[in-house]
Order: structure tokens, then C-alpha cells, then sequence
């Protein structure tokens, strides 16, 4: 690999890890916001469903796999209330 090419793998690296640290941070921020457990499932869903759609758009099918398995989880926990 040439110094551009690594220069620009790390960019992506770099990018992603910040993405999904921004990510963690959201759940941190919307956790401690939310005092009911019914509210936190339902925005916590719509969150997932958005980030399925996002890898969906950008054909990043495994990611929005896990994500699709997280948000079937979470109907379940939903149906349970």
C-alpha cells in the first residue's frame, strides 16, 4: 500500500470509531433522560430503525443484520409492556 492509500484507510477507521462512539453516547445520553422503561424501548427503537435503514442504504447488510436482530428484541420486550 502506498502512504495515500493508508492515509486514507485510517480516515475511514478513524471515522467509523468515532461514528459508533457517537453512537454509545447517544444511548448514554437518551438513557439517562428517559425515566420509563416504555418510552426508552420506543425511542431506542426508532433510533435502530434508522440506523437498519442507513446501512441498508449503504449496503452494509451484516451491520443492518444485527441491528434488524436488536430491533426484533426490543418488539419483544415492547409486546411483553
Amino acid at each position: 500500500m502506498t502512504d495515500k492509500q493508508i492515509k486514507k484507510l485510517a480516515v475511514l477507521v478513524a471515522e467509523e470509531v468515532i461514528k459508533q462512539l457517537e453512537i454509545r453516547e447517544m444511548d448514554n445520553i437518551l438513557m439517562e433522560t428517559m425515566s420509563q422503561p416504555y418510552e426508552l424501548l420506543i425511542a431506542e427503537l426508532a433510533r435502530l430503525m434508522t440506523l437498519m435503514t442507513t446501512y441498508e442504504e449503504t449496503e452494509q447488510y451484516e451491520k443492518a443484520a444485527i441491528i434488524k436482530n436488536k430491533i426484533d428484541r426490543l418488539q419483544k420486550q415492547l409486546e411483553k409492556l
